[in-house]
């Protein structure tokens, strides 16, 4: 990034892209509701901003954090414009006939996965797609949704419960075998 503020560096902008591009992307995509286009606008728009502004970016600080930032912001912003009409975040009750008729299946898993992410609410959607999918640590996380290191835990332990509730079916069936 020093590079490319230095001297607009175009070998600098392309590393910068091959490092970053699908990370952010899949980010993106998981926080729009699995939306590929958008997803593909927000990151051509975030790498936009680098070129147009590369002097935004504070070379003393960590450089995947603040792109996560920029990202994560992007995708605020949509969710402020277009909020959803409602969240029910109450676990789906299936009855105890359909648990034992249903068998362990990953894709499936992931499948359900993906949609129970999708109904998160926003703040609880982006720390835990941060966390695990993108693999950062508590303290990143915390930098790139501006909030107190408590509030991230919080938000994580409260994302993972709702999950861990929705996919229950899940972990009975698999002592059920």
């Amino acid at each position: 990034m020093k590079r490319l503020q230095k001297n607009g560096d175009e070998a600098a902008f392309n590393e910068i892209y091959l490092r970053y591009s699908q990370r952010l992307l899949y980010f993106m995509f998981k926080m729009l509701g699995q939306d590929e286009a958008k997803a593909q606008d927000f990151l051509q728009d975030v790498f936009l901003k680098i070129i147009a502004e590369p002097d935004k970016f504070n070379t003393a600080k960590n450089f995947k954090t603040w792109i996560f930032t920029v990202a994560a912001n992007k995708c605020k912003n949509d969710y402020r414009v277009i909020k959803p009409s409602h969240v029910d975040l109450h676990p789906e009750i299936v009855s105890e006939t359909e648990n034992a008729d249903k068998l362990i299946d990953q894709e499936l898993f992931k499948t359900n996965l993906s949609q129970y992410l999708n109904e998160l609410i926003p703040v609880y959607k982006e720390v835990f797609v941060l966390r695990y999918h993108e693999g950062l640590s508590l303290n990143e996380i915390a930098i790139i949704v501006a909030c107190p290191l408590g509030t991230v835990k919080s938000r994580l332990f409260s994302a993972t419960k709702i999950l861990s509730e929705k996919l229950d079916h899940f972990k009975q069936n698999y002592y059920a075998i």
